[in-house]
Formats: C-alpha cells, structure tokens, sequence
C-alpha cells in the first residue's frame, strides 16, 4: 500500500496539471451562477447561522446557488487534493493557514489581492491580512481569529502571583509545587505551539533574510533550558513529552495542573465539566516576554485557482467575512472576527467583572487588535516543525545535549528553508 507522503505527491501533481490553461467551455457563462462553499465542522450546530449567510448573498446576487459542505476536520485536506486533481474543485474553502500556505506553495490557490480592492482589504486587521502571504504573495482571506490567554488555578498557586511571563512562570513553579503539590504548567508540544512558544519567550524564529533558524544563539538556549529545567524538577507532567493540548486541558480540569496556555473558547468546557474548578479560574494575559506582542491564529477561506468561478468566489468570501457577518458569528460561538470594525460592539467589553467568560473575551479582543502571528506560512513547515519538536523532547528528556540539539536544528532549518546561498 503507497504511503500518505507519496499518494499526497500523486495528488499535487495531478493538481499542478490541473492548473494548466484549458479552453474555456460553452457552458462557463451558465456554470458562474453556481458556487459550492465547504467549511470544516460547522454543522450542526451552526446550520442556521451558515444557511442565514448564504440565502443573504443568494438574495443579493440574483441567479447565484451556493451548495454548502460540511467535512470532518480529518478529511478536508484529503479530499480538497482528491476533488481539485479530479477537476471538481469547490469554490470557497474553509482552512486552517497550514495547508492553505502548502498550496499556495504549488500555486493551486488565487490570489485575493487581485479580485479585493484597497478599501475592502483595509476592513481587515493587518496582522491577520498580511499573514495570509508566503513568498510575497497573498493566497488567503483571514475569517475567524484564535488567542490563546493564561488561565490559572488560582487555588493551586500555594502563594505565588499568577506570571506575566515564562521566566516568571519557572520562578514560581517550585512555589506552585510546594504550596499544593501541583504541576505548575503544561506546555503543549503538538501543533504549532512550540514554535509560537519560542517567539513568545523572545527568540527569532528566522534569521535576517528567513534562510535559516533564527534561535541557534543565547535566546534559543534560554528557550531549551526553561522546558529541561521544568521537566528535570518535576515541575511538569512527565507525558508532556508525548501528548499535548487535549491532555493540557484534561490535567488542568481535574486539578492536576495550575497554569495552562489555551483559547477562551475551552471555558465553556470547562465551566460544563467540573463547576469546582470554573469557579477558581482567572484569565491572565498570554505569557510573553517584555515587547513581544500577543500571538494570534487565523483560519482562512481560500479560493483554489482551478475554480471556474473566482471573481465570484471571492465576492462570496468577501461576502461571508465582511464586518457584520463575523460580528454575528461570535455572537453564536466563541470566535474572534478578523475584521476591525467588529470589535465596536459591545460583545468585546467586559461590564461584568463577575462573567469570567465575558472578561476572557474582552482580553482576547485586547490581544487580538494588538497581536501578532508568530509563526508565519513558511516552506517545509510540517518538517520544520517536527525537527523542532524532536529536538527539544530530546533535550526535556537527557538524551541529546541542548547545544548539539540546536545545532541539528540549525543545520536541517537551513536545507529545509531552501534558500539559496
């Protein structure tokens, strides 16, 4: 049976080919007027929201049919590749900015900037428009907006102030560990987390002109130290080495753990599974170290080049993430609008200081107008990404020297990054 990795390859050079200029058939005219939108996990619980935007747009745009598809987050990549290599592409797709940049990488998506004009692409925050780009090139419109906040048990402190920042956090933990017998924290290894850690605690991710790390210096090893000083002192669970934010929750829920990096979306879990420890929680700024500014993450909507209907695709898109229409999505589920006008509403302020939840919005608003994304689209990210991880579990665990770690780090980013010297 052919690996993913190659059946993957298989597929992106169908796509490659697909993207070939072909003669434009009789029935294009016609075929414009239909357009089919595919999100990930939506339904159904927020059917009557996503069929609300779409007969919106029907009953502006006379003729137009959009057909709506809901996937399971598993399956989208796969069947995205699947349906644009068999020449079935959709038209608007919802995807988190990981593969949406693998695509860009192969030309398969179009470019926004080339259908939006100025003014509808100012109605965007920066940071979330300008990280939707790789090589220069725009390939995305940001939709709904995640940050992570600090949210702390405060019963579990055992007298330390709740950390500002990850040096405070590791000054506390023997604190935290003595005065409840708690692990101070979790940090998640999965995802992009790690990475977005690194910027947090102050290191460059790249170098100058991006071809290369750009951690493999003093800040990188403050970086290694606090996770093997954590792991060294018991200071965090042992299986923070194999499992990541689902098992961060978990730990945090059941009292095990004081401090967690998550988004406030997960209060309400929390709130519904264990009453107890809802009550004890404070929402805290992210940690970050003095002038880094708060890391936020986008989830895009995209059009694919081989859709036959982009102009109108994107009037949809644009249509879907436009100011009012992001402003009602939070109002339903606890989502952050990509766009600035939004954030005028009263949604984002926090009058009751008793609603936890309320102040978790009002400070991830705080975050999201004033952040960053700390982990661009970059080439190769999946194998970036894993030889960070791999590294530095190795380090957490003694098995590999911090400094030869950084050093295999700095020599595989170099080849992975491609730049030519």
């Amino acid at each position: 049976m052919p690996s993913p990795d190659s059946a993957r390859r298989r597929l992106l050079q169908a796509l490659s080919a697909s993207l070939l200029p072909a003669a434009k058939p009789l029935w294009a005219a016609r075929a414009e007027q239909r357009l089919e939108f595919w999100t990930m996990q939506l339904s159904p619980h927020l059917d009557a929201y996503v069929n609300e935007l779409i007969a919106g747009f029907q009953a502006r745009h006379p003729g137009v049919t959009v057909k709506w598809v809901d996937l399971p987050w598993a399956e989208t990549e796969r069947k995205l590749l699947s349906a644009i290599a068999a020449g079935g592409s959709p038209d608007v797709v919802n995807l988190n900015p990981q593969f949406s940049a693998k695509l860009a990488e192969f030309g398969a998506l179009a470019d926004p900037e080339q259908y939006l004009g100025a003014d509808e692409r100012a109605d965007y925050l920066p940071a979330a428009w300008n990280a939707n780009r790789l090589d220069g090139r725009c390939f995305a419109l940001p939709w709904y907006l995640s940050t992570n906040l600090t949210l702390v048990n405060q019963r579990l402190l055992g007298g330390a102030d709740i950390p500002a920042s990850h040096q405070q956090l590791l000054a506390a933990a023997p604190v935290i560990k003595r005065g409840s017998g708690a692990f101070a924290y979790f940090p998640a290894l999965d995802g992009s987390s790690p990475l977005e850690t690194l910027v947090a605690m102050g290191a460059e991710l790249l170098s100058p002109g991006g071809c290369g790390a750009g951690f493999i210096n003093v800040e990188g090893q403050r970086v290694f130290d606090f996770y093997r000083r954590l792991y060294a002192e018991g200071l965090t669970p042992r299986n923070v080495v194999s499992e990541g934010h689902r098992k961060a929750v978990e730990m945090f829920l059941s009292g095990q753990v004081a401090v967690v990096s998550s988004g406030m979306q997960f209060l309400s879990y929390i709130r519904n599974a264990n009453r107890d420890v809802y009550r004890e929680i404070e929402a805290a700024p992210q940690l970050h170290a003095p002038g880094r500014k708060p890391g936020i993450a986008a989830m895009n909507l995209v059009v694919p080049e081989a859709s036959p209907n982009k102009e109108l695709a994107f009037r949809f898109a644009r249509f879907v993430t436009a100011p009012l229409q992001q402003l009602e999505f939070a109002r339903r589920v606890p989502i952050l609008p990509s766009t600035r006008a939004s954030y005028a509403d009263p949604l984002f302020a926090a009058p009751d200081s008793s609603d936890l939840l309320g102040r978790a919005r009002a400070l991830s608003a705080r975050h999201v107008l004033d952040g960053e994304v700390q982990v661009p689209p970059l080439r190769n990210y999946n194998k970036l990404r894993s030889n960070y991880a791999r590294n530095l579990q190795a380090v957490m665990l003694g098995r590999r020297p911090r400094d030869e770690a950084l050093a295999d780090i700095g020599r595989q980013w170099g080849q992975l990054l491609g730049c030519k010297r």
